[in-house]
């Protein structure tokens, strides 16, 4: 299939157009290997960028400039529809243990309601516990809002709903357990069927669950949700290409995607930002590593000290059982003297009757 948005170009003609800017074919040579590949393979038309890398992702689902793009994924999932009235300050810094973690897009739609986009490329321990953690801290700020703008008028009817929803480019394992579901979709009930107006709902979307599953082969050109998903996970051009027969939807944001492809000052910058990412995400996930080796240590440590204990119980009752015998042993040992005894008087007794009776 002929290309008709990415433009090809020689590896020879890309290496040229850098060593004409002051200072980019320097930059690119620092770069790690992985990601000159990519940034080659993206210039000469053969792939996409990285639509999950956090820049990539703010450049081309930016609320402020397309808030309609980010507005109509987020009423895919969420199966309502939804209109982005304010973009937030994402500067506030959400504290995780002695790392920190910076909210990717959050945004307050027309009713209220607060949605925190985060994109997640490497698999992450303690999903749960982190969404869980995001989602209390964003209803706390809503809270401590509405009640210093309504004073004494404040009554917790004036809370809207926290939306978290977090997408997953490397999901953890238990996610593969559920091969053929790549959303998942978290809320509070109550097991007697009451019903509650609880506050915080979760998204969790396994993209790499979605790659692998039916659902990503499902392209019915009315299912919005599955070309956005497909778009977030799509790399290749030619497949991006294909794509946009489909979704014809998809071709502004490809179109925009390829611009970048001339120009290279900023594409530079994009891949430099990309380069610091893969840094702090490789740095989170060591940390998160490290912690998770600490706590199984914790768990074998305790375990053992639970088998020691054991063990010492059990050899307290050993000893106690082997005291008991050697006790029992002893009266033993002291009626056989006894009866030793007796026996060596009678024979004593014996004798001399014997020797008078002669």
């Amino acid at each position: 299939m002929e290309q008709k948005i990415f433009v090809q170009r020689s590896e020879e003609e890309v290496l040229q157009k850098l060593r004409e800017i002051p200072g980019a074919y320097r930059v690119y040579q620092g770069w790690t290997v992985e990601l000159r590949e990519r940034f080659m393979a993206f210039c000469t038309g053969k792939k996409t960028l990285p639509v999950l890398y956090d820049t990539v992702f703010k450049t081309l689902m930016n609320p402020d400039t397309h808030p309609e793009r980010l507005e109509d994924c987020i009423s895919c999932l969420l199966k309502q529809r939804v209109t982005i009235q304010t973009v937030l300050p994402t500067e506030d810094i959400l504290m995780d243990g002695v790392s920190t973690m910076v909210m990717d897009i959050l945004v307050r739609l027309d009713g209220g309601a607060l949605v925190l986009v985060e994109i997640q490329k490497i698999p992450y321990y303690f999903p749960a516990e982190r969404a869980s953690c995001y989602s209390a801290d964003l209803l706390l700020r809503q809270y401590s809002r509405v009640k210093t703008e309504k004073g004494k008028a404040f009554s917790y009817k004036d809370l809207q709903k926290v939306y978290t929803v977090i997408f997953y480019e490397q999901s953890i394992e238990i996610f593969k357990e559920f091969p053929e579901i790549c959303i998942h979709h978290a809320r509070m009930t109550c097991d007697s069927g009451l019903e509650l107006n609880f506050l915080q709902e979760f998204y969790l979307v396994a993209l790499d669950v979605f790659r692998k599953s039916e659902y990503a082969k499902h392209r019915d050109p009315k299912e919005r949700l599955a070309g956005w998903l497909a778009f977030f996970c799509t790399e290749n051009a030619e497949e991006a290409e294909a794509l946009c027969e489909i979704y014809p939807w998809l071709s502004e944001l490809y179109a925009e995607m390829a611009e970048f492809g001339r120009k290279p000052e900023e594409l530079i910058s994009m891949f430099s930002e990309i380069l610091r990412e893969m840094d702090r995400n490789t740095i989170r996930y060591m940390v998160d590593d490290m912690k998770e080796q600490i706590e199984k240590g914790k768990v074998e440590n305790a375990v053992l000290q639970e088998q020691i204990t054991e063990a010492r119980g059990l050899l307290t009752e050993i000893n106690e059982e082997l005291a008991e015998k050697n006790e029992e042993l002893a009266e033993k040992n002291e009626e056989l003297a006894e009866k030793n005894a007796e026996i060596a008087r009678l024979k004593e007794l014996l004798a001399n009757t014997m020797k008078r009776a002669l």
